[in-house]
C-alpha cells in the first residue's frame, strides 16, 4: 500500500511538470459580447522614489515558483523562471509593475497566470482584443482541479513589443518603435502626441533614469473571458466564474 501511494504521488507529481510545457491552445473568436467578463490589465514601469512599488509575491505565485524548482531538480523542463505578481484595482483591474531588469531578460516565454472558481464546469475561452483585431489567435491553456480553473494566457507579444518601444539594451525608446509595434495604437493610447513627445525627448537617455521614468506610457491591456456550456453561451458571472486568486505572471528566460 505504501509503495502504491507513493507511486501515485510520483506520477502526479510527473504529470504536473509535463503541465509547464503543454501546447497552447489557441481562439480565433471574436471577443464574447454580453456574455463575456472584461479583465483589464495595466502594466507600467516603476519609477524611481514612487510611492506605489512592486508587490510582494502571493502564495500562489510561491506555489508556482516552487513547483518550477522542484521539476527543475528532477530534471524535467529546467529553466529559469521570474515571477511578477499583480495588484488588484477593484474587482476587475489588475496592475504590474515592470522594472528595468524585467525588460533586460532574453525572455523565451511569458504567461499570464489567472486562477478561476468554476462551480457550473463551463468552457472558459480567453480573448484579447488587441491580438482579435490584427487577425491574430489568442494562446492560452487551461487545467481543471475540481471547481477550479487555471488559466495560462501566452503574453510574449507584450513582453517583447515594450522591449520595441524602450529600445532593448543600449537604446533609449522612440517614436518609430512605438509606431512599428501594432499593439501600440493610436486608439490605445490616450494623450498620444503628449507622451511621445516625451519619448522623443528622452531617446537618448534610460526610460528608467531619473525624470525619464514616466516617458514610458502605462500600457492598458483587455483580457475578455468567454463562457459557454455545451456549446452555446452562457454568461460567465451567472455560472460563476470569478477570480480565485489575485493574477500574476512568469517570465521564462535564459
Amino acid at each position: 500500500m505504501w509503495k502504491r501511494w507513493r507511486r501515485g504521488i510520483s506520477e502526479t507529481h510527473r504529470e504536473r511538470c509535463a503541465e509547464l510545457e503543454v501546447p497552447w491552445l489557441e481562439n480565433t473568436r471574436k471577443a464574447p459580447g454580453d456574455n463575456g467578463t472584461l479583465l483589464q490589465l495595466r502594466v507600467r514601469p516603476l519609477s524611481p522614489g514612487a510611492s506605489r512599488g512592486l508587490v510582494f509575491p502571493g502564495k500562489s505565485l510561491f506555489s508556482f515558483v516552487r513547483r518550477v524548482y522542484r521539476c527543475c531538480q528532477e530534471g524535467v523542463n529546467c529553466r529559469s523562471v521570474k515571477g511578477i505578481q499583480g495588484r488588484l484595482r477593484g474587482d476587475a483591474d489588475v496592475e504590474f509593475v515592470f522594472t528595468k531588469e524585467i525588460l533586460l531578460l532574453t525572455v523565451m516565454r511569458a504567461e499570464l497566470h489567472l486562477q478561476l472558481s468554476n462551480p457550473q464546469h463551463l468552457d472558459i475561452h480567453p480573448v484579447l482584443p488587441s491580438m482579435s483585431k490584427h487577425s491574430l489567435p489568442t494562446r492560452y491553456s487551461l487545467g481543471s482541479r475540481g471547481d477550479t480553473v487555471e488559466l495560462r494566457v501566452d503574453l510574449l507579444f507584450l513582453f517583447r513589443s515594450l522591449q520595441e518601444v524602450v529600445g532593448g539594451a543600449g537604446r533609449g525608446p522612440s517614436l518609430a518603435n512605438m509606431r512599428r509595434v501594432p499593439f501600440f495604437s493610436k486608439e490605445d493610447l490616450p494623450g498620444e502626441k503628449s507622451s511621445l513627445r516625451s519619448l522623443q525627448q528622452d531617446a537618448g537617455s534610460d526610460v528608467w533614469g531619473d525624470g525619464a521614468a514616466n516617458a514610458l506610457p502605462d500600457l492598458d491591456l483587455g483580457l475578455i473571458l468567454g463562457c459557454s456550456q455545451d456549446g452555446s453561451g452562457v454568461p460567465c458571472e451567472a455560472g460563476g466564474v470569478h477570480l480565485s486568486h489575485t493574477p500574476f505572471m512568469t517570465l521564462y528566460y535564459r
